[in-house]
């Protein structure tokens, strides 16, 4: 799971220092805790990366889900549909599709009227 340069933890290890990069096989990403995101039904994720300034990690809204309605203070949040379709800023989005929602910009995964999706997420503090 871990292989030979990055500083932060994979799913639910401590907040010990990670000095190798990190490389995650699918099985890898499975065996991850799925945890709820938020309140709402339907809406699950696996962290596979965070340190004290980013998050990475795989989030699926379930069909006739969606996250809610949100904005990050702090954070950008880069968003990669996988699979699956929802609607992002407006737009529906499907498989290979990015979103970039800058720190402060209320945003939603919103699969309400899809069968649902998973994205690959990151966010990220900009340095001042």
């Amino acid at each position: 799971m871990l292989h030979p340069g990055l500083i932060g933890t994979v799913g639910n290890m401590d907040s010990t220092l990670v000095s190798q990069p990190i490389v995650l096989t699918a099985h890898d990403i499975a065996a991850l805790p799925l945890k709820p995101l938020g309140p709402n039904e339907g809406v699950m994720h696996r962290v596979v990366w965070r340190d004290g300034r980013a998050r990475a990690g795989v989030l699926t809204v379930d069909a006739g889900h969606r996250l809610g309605t949100h904005a990050h203070r702090l954070h950008h949040h880069h968003i990669w549909v996988i699979e699956g379709r929802a609607t992002i800023l407006g737009t529906v989005l499907g498989p290979r599709s990015y979103v970039h929602v800058p720190k402060g910009v209320e945003h939603d995964i919103d699969a309400s009227a899809t069968d649902g999706c998973t994205v690959f997420y990151l966010y990220a503090e900009l340095a001042a």
